[in-house]
């Protein structure tokens, strides 16, 4: 398909003289001066007139030329412009050989017929058999056997073999067949079909005549050759002329979105897959209001893995006239997932009891939800990109509380230490001030904090109020303890006030 798209197919067996005939194409064959000539002139056939041939040389050296029939001949089928590549071909003493003729400014290309007089170190010495003119070529040669090949078995042409026949070119293709597009095709029914001639005539552009293409050759060759030209050359010719409409047409078009494409501003991002969903929105309710709303086009993308292994990604790309339409719209569309280590102690504290203090923070940030992994331990916050950094900073905040009331617990539980150790020294009578007498509460209620964290979060383990109950005793241990004593000062308080009102 390349091939026929870039001009047709090349041909690429033609020799030196077809190629530089002066623009001209025909098949290459081998003339020779006069009957008695033993030396062949490299060629190419331009027409059949009678008896008479018309033929074309090499960088137009000599003019075109008509000449007998008797004397051109069709090249060896292993070329004519080289020495055969056959490493069989072994030329001996006394052997008659052809001998390349190097072109010049007065002669084209061609072969002379020699004898191998000697050989030396792979070069052998020749001198000429039968007519030569010129003293140049009465005189030895020395050459390298790439420089020879054997006597051409090929015999000169018979006219009354040959038979001309012109073929009527449809006008879609009259443009075609005058280009140089149409060479390629015309030496391939050449050369596949054994023909002489296959060119177009009337081929200036200029002529009012329509053209035709020239077939010559043997009966047998026109008649393949014709069938290659028409149903297999025409035939995808013409599909090609319509293709090649088409591909302006489209190539045009391609040309003004791209230079549309590129005044647009354009904004890429991934989003974990299982995302998607929610960008979309029910029915694609979500991305459709937001193409409205912005005035953008979002395209969503294949499928990739996720570099840091988790799971797949999606492509979102957002397109529109202004950087500001397309950067809200990515802001609306940037779905993310964030995953919060968290240290045991910072369970509870974050979490909150019944987990009231995260489901606060994603209530004001607006997050699709926040999630504790018991097993992993970390905390994992999904929503918009503004929404979860929000989220994240007020964590981070609120975490950065936790030593503060960790000091506030070890304070009072060292002035607690002190009230305990005076009443001791003051024989069991209690001088914990009536204030804190309510601390005695303190360390279950926050021991109980824990477990109802784990115990009401949707989908995690008894592990996270293991943790949870961890960190709340580690934050009020001391003033649980303290409860504990005071407690039992009240109750033997409260004892001997019993047994009274029993006496009563």
């Amino acid at each position: 398909l390349k091939l026929f798209i870039e001009g047709g197919i090349r041909s690429v067996s033609r020799c030196s003289c077809c190629r530089r005939a002066g623009g001209m194409h025909g098949t290459p064959v081998e003339v020779r001066k006069g009957p008695k000539s033993t030396t062949w002139y490299n060629a190419c056939v331009l027409d059949v007139r009678g008896d008479a041939i018309l033929v074309g040389f090499e960088d137009d050296v000599w003019p075109k030329r008509e000449v007998p029939a008797y004397s051109v001949r069709r090249c060896p089928l292993d070329g004519c412009c080289a020495a055969t590549d056959d490493d069989s071909f072994d030329p001996q003493v006394d052997e008659v050989v052809e001998v390349l003729l190097q072109s010049s400014e007065t002669n084209p290309s061609g072969w002379f017929l020699g004898r191998v007089k000697t050989i030396r170190n792979s070069f052998y010495f020749i001198s000429f058999v039968g007519s030569t003119k010129g003293s140049q070529q009465q005189q030895d040669v020395i050459v390298e056997r790439s420089a020879l090949r054997p006597c051409s078995p090929e015999l000169p042409l018979e006219p009354a073999c040959l038979t001309r026949r012109r073929v009527v070119v449809e006008e879609d293709l009259h443009a075609w067949v005058r280009s140089q597009d149409s060479l390629g095709c015309f030496s391939h029914v050449q050369r596949c079909a054994g023909l002489l001639v296959a060119s177009c005539t009337s081929a200036a552009s200029e002529t009012a005549e329509p053209p035709d293409v020239l077939l010559v050759g043997e009966a047998h060759a026109v008649d393949l050759g014709e069938k290659i030209l028409t149903q297999i050359h025409f035939k995808h010719q013409v599909d090609m002329q319509r293709f090649h409409d088409l591909r302006e047409g489209l190539v045009e078009r391609l040309a003004e979105m791209r230079e549309y494409h590129s005044t647009l501003h354009k904004e890429v991002f991934t989003v974990e897959q299982h995302l998607v969903g929610k960008i979309i929105g029910k029915k694609g309710e979500n991305i459709n209001q937001v193409r409205e709303r912005h005035e953008v086009d979002i395209q969503v993308l294949d499928d990739t893995s996720d570099p840091k292994g988790h799971g797949t990604l999606t492509t979102i790309t957002v397109t529109g006239d202004s950087a500001d339409s397309v950067r809200r719209a990515r802001e609306e569309l940037e779905f993310v997932t964030e995953r919060m280590d968290l240290q045991p102690e910072q369970v509870g504290w974050i979490l909150g009891k019944g987990y009231q203090n995260i489901s606060d923070i994603a209530r004001k940030t607006e997050l699709s939800y926040a999630r504790f992994d018991d097993k992993a331990g970390c905390l994992e916050l999904c929503g918009l990109k503004h929404q979860v950094e929000n989220a994240r900073m007020l964590i981070e905040a609120h975490t950065e509380y936790l030593s503060v009331y960790k000091t506030m617990d070890e304070e009072q539980c060292a002035i607690q230490q002190g009230f305990e150790q005076l009443e001791a020294t003051l024989g069991g009578a209690s001088t914990v001030p009536s204030r804190w007498s309510n601390g005695a509460v303190a360390g279950p209620v926050a021991s109980r904090r824990g477990r109802d964290v784990a115990t009401t979060m949707p989908g995690v383990g008894p592990g996270a109020g293991k943790a949870a109950a961890v960190a709340s005793r580690a934050a009020s241990a001391a003033v649980g303890d303290a409860g504990v004593a005071g407690r039992g000062s009240g109750q033997r308080r409260s004892a001997k006030g019993g047994r009274k009102g029993g006496g009563k």
